[in-house]
């Protein structure tokens, strides 16, 4: 599935941005978990908004390091009955506090 998109880190620790593919384009929202208990319990809730413009939750992600040593996070949403997976990384070309969303192969 080609899927795109971008995150973008604010001031008060949430991320925004949108992913969108050929069959939907969604704003997101992702902010840290408040029931985090566990550390295998997602870091962040992902929330996008209904057609008629309510919050509700379509996703978690995860804090994650590569083997290389690089941040990232790993995304689970849940968009149009597919769930679809992707990280969100960045480059040192990338301008601090953004990420790209890529989608995992399989």
């Amino acid at each position: 599935m080609a899927i795109n998109g971008q995150i973008t880190r604010t001031d008060d620790d949430a991320l925004t941005g949108w992913i969108a593919s050929l069959t939907f384009d969604v704003a997101i929202t992702l902010t840290p978990n408040p029931h985090k208990t566990k550390d295998v319990h997602p870091d962040y809730e992902i929330t996008g908004k209904s057609p008629a413009g309510r919050y509700i939750r379509i996703g978690s992600a995860w804090e994650q390091t590569s083997r290389a040593g690089k941040d990232y996070l790993s995304l689970s949403i849940k968009v149009n009955g597919q769930d679809v997976r992707v990280n969100a990384l960045r480059t040192d070309e990338d301008p601090e506090g953004e990420y790209r969303l890529v989608p995992l192969a399989g």
